[in-house]
């Protein structure tokens, strides 16, 4: 999907060159103010597409959860869980004094919040507190094998089953979606967060479905645009600022030139990126 990616970002760069034709030359050749900004399309348009991707692929997608408060039938608790207090049938009431709307919060809640938690958990109505504290958390997350927390789907008989919520996802969902994206766009580049930063880091399917293979396509967008925010020739902020400076000059600078500064600066972050995430 990279080398996709990469085509498309060409392709935005040299439209203006393309449709605008012997115009876009004498825009040059006078030392218009458009060419610069003209010399950021690849850019633009790449990430405004990879918005467009994911806006389209959010749209187009059904949200399925559990809410917390539709768990009458309590959790089940795997044995890691069980040693802070916890039991089967149990109800989560709130952690840290916030209420949980999914049931997919929970977890990441537990694991992600600033130091300890204070669980309010209720069962046959008798409501109790369950403490875990940071290091036990670590110990979570290294332990962790199997699900921790599992919602009781069905009443003692094996009938009547909890109610799943279903709903369309908005603007602002694909907005969070984007950000998401964001996040591990700049994880590729800079592969050392803390654990607590892992959270903000979405999985993306690892199969063939289409909307997938969009998504990764947005990613490796997204990624391209943030490497070419980098100063150097060869990049889109490079190249726009080399422009204004010879738009200020009134003079070229030597095209070959040019060429190989380009190319010497993107082989270099290319080498630090594989350094970087391999080493």
């Amino acid at each position: 999907m990279i080398l996709l990616a990469i085509i498309i970002y060409v392709f935005f760069n040299l439209v203006p060159r393309w449709v605008m034709n012997e115009k876009f030359k004498l825009l040059e050749k006078n030392f218009n103010w458009k060419v610069p900004f003209l010399k950021l399309s690849g850019l633009l348009f790449s990430l405004l597409f990879a918005f467009v991707l994911t806006y389209t692929i959010t749209k187009s997608t059904k949200d399925k959860f559990i809410e917390n408060k539709n768990v009458i039938y309590g959790y089940e608790f795997n044995s890691s869980m069980e040693k802070y207090g916890l039991q089967d049938g149990m109800k989560i009431k709130s952690i840290n004094g916030k209420e949980i709307d999914r049931v997919s919060d929970i977890l990441s809640t537990i694991i992600f919040e600033n130091d300890y938690i204070e669980m309010s958990v209720e069962k046959n109505g008798i409501v109790d507190l369950v403490v875990i504290s940071e290091l036990d958390i670590l110990e979570l997350m290294q332990n962790q094998k199997e699900d921790l927390i599992v919602p009781i789907m069905f009443d003692s008989n094996g009938e009547n089953e909890i109610k799943v919520t279903t709903r369309s996802y908005g603007f602002s969902d694909a907005l969070s979606r984007l950000k998401s994206l964001l996040d591990q766009a700049y994880y590729i580049i800079d592969p050392n967060p803390s654990y607590k930063d892992v959270g903000k880091y979405k999985a993306i399917p690892n199969d063939s479905d289409f909307r997938s293979q969009l998504t990764v396509l947005s990613l490796n967008l997204i990624f391209l645009g943030i490497l070419n925010l980098i100063p150097l020739p060869g990049f889109s902020i490079g190249n726009f600022l080399i422009s204004v400076i010879e738009t200020i000059k009134k003079k070229l600078f030597n095209n070959k030139r040019k060429r190989i500064i380009g190319f010497i600066s993107i082989t270099l972050i290319v080498i630090i990126l594989v350094i970087k995430i391999y080493f």
